[in-house]
């Protein structure tokens, strides 16, 4: 806590007001990522008297960053929302469960509901998907240090999972379960990422404001026999920021195959 007291710095004699100063000194460092992600915050109280402010123009600042969805709130405690993620999120087969590991979190897994049902409007993204079958659905959260950090819709083809609405996949990444239980290995898939307005229902399970620009990932995967593993979709309010790098030949590929989309 008392690095990241002493990397925020404001200059009293500007004109720009203390709260502004506060918020984009933090913004810097976390750009620059020297806050890392979910790095908790001081309090209103602890960066007011290191910099001799106001409690309410760190409160404010506070309220900017969280608008611009850089800092995130959990019972009156401000973590940092802003991740350099790996381009092999994106670009690779990955589990959002190492993704979480990797950013240095404890990372834990909750399903919340287990149904038979049809598949959403809009989700037959591949030809090689039926909409006209039953599918599996798993909404589960995923959590870093116990905080939900994303929510993940999961289609399963009922035919190819039988019996996978009564088992217990929590605490386990759900493509090693299913290799272990069906014996179908994920080797390859499709994602398209986009940026929504988190819904009602979606902000309440991630303790986040309604509307806040958040994630989507929509991806499709495919087993060792090209088989339709699932389709799944991912929204998350965490801020990422990843470079790729790409040659002539990542380029030709991720244009033939629809991989990539930002």
């Amino acid at each position: 806590m008392k690095q990241i007291l002493a990397k925020i710095k404001i200059d009293k004699r500007q004109a720009t007001p203390i709260a502004l100063q506060i918020a984009q000194s933090i913004k810097n460092l976390l750009i620059d990522q020297q806050i890392k992600y979910m790095h908790q915050m001081p309090s209103l109280e602890e960066l007011g008297q290191h910099l001799d402010v106001s409690k309410e123009d760190v409160k404010q600042a506070y309220h900017r960053l969280i608008v611009e969805n850089l800092l995130h709130q959990e019972q009156g405690v401000y973590y940092a929302n802003y991740v350099n993620l790996s381009s092999d999120y994106y670009l690779k087969v990955t589990k959002l469960y190492d993704v979480i590991k990797s950013l240095g979190l404890t990372p834990s897994i909750k399903t919340i509901k287990k149904r038979v049902t049809d598949l959403p409007h809009g989700l037959a993204l591949d030809p090689l998907i039926d909409p006209n079958i039953p599918y599996v659905q798993l909404k589960r959260i995923y959590y870093g240090n116990d905080i939900p950090l994303a929510l993940m819709d999961i289609y399963l083809p009922q035919e190819s999972f039988k019996g996978i609405e009564t088992m217990n996949f929590d605490e386990k990444p759900l493509y090693e379960a299913i290799f272990f239980t069906y014996g179908k290995l994920i080797s390859s898939g499709r994602r398209l990422m986009s940026v929504i307005n988190l819904p009602r229902e979606d902000a309440k399970i991630l303790n986040a404001a309604v509307d806040t620009a958040s994630y989507q990932v929509v991806s499709i995967a495919f087993d060792q026999h090209k088989k339709l593993i699932d389709i799944s979709r991912s929204i998350s309010t965490m801020n990422q920021y990843f470079e790729v790098d790409f040659d002539e030949k990542d380029i030709q590929y991720i244009t033939k195959n629809h991989f990539f989309y930002i």
